[in-house]
């Protein structure tokens, strides 16, 4: 071949190669079921989610809350309850007050946020909608000496020996 029949761009199989495993990676990210939601968010939508994660920071007493269940226990209960973002909105305001004087629906929208925390899910046991397991606030009150249920610790047998805590 003389260099006036070469191609402009020679795409050599690793070229080729390279620009497909770019583009699927790049499209895995950029499609994935996380990215479509972070990228859904409207301005409205990021202010009634801050607002959820001040409020479930404020009941569960942690600051360190990971944001990304934060959002999925705010969309399950936002699927489950069409009033959710008005009654987010009192339970905010009456934050101040002892929960002995709410009401009975802001009563049960602070358990039901407290229990998508530390259970790791929204609604009873006949309808739940899992959120997270092993980053369920329960697990993290002893994690220094238990291990999350339906793991394994250590070699077959572990059991019969003396438990010591972890990180000692």
């Amino acid at each position: 071949m003389s260099e006036a029949q070469l191609p402009a761009f020679p795409l050599s199989r690793r070229r080729l190669l390279a620009v497909a495993c770019a583009s699927a990676a790049l499209g895995g990210v950029l499609l994935s079921p996380a990215a479509r939601t972070w990228a859904a968010l409207t301005p409205q939508a990021e202010q009634e989610l801050e607002g959820f994660m001040t409020l479930s920071q404020r009941l569960t007493g942690r600051s360190n809350l990971d944001p990304r269940i934060g959002q999925r226990l705010f969309q399950a209960l936002a699927q489950r309850d069409t009033a959710l973002k008005q009654s987010l909105a009192e339970l905010i305001e009456r934050l101040g007050d002892a929960p002995d004087s709410w009401n009975e629906r802001q009563q049960w929208l602070a358990r039901q946020i407290l229990g998508g925390w530390y259970l790791g899910q929204i609604g009873d046991d006949n309808s739940a909608t899992v959120v997270t397991y092993e980053q369920a606030l329960m697990y993290r009150a002893v994690d220094d000496v238990l291990v999350i249920r339906s793991y394994c610790p250590n070699k077959p047998g572990f059991w019969a020996a003396q438990p010591t805590e972890r990180g000692a």
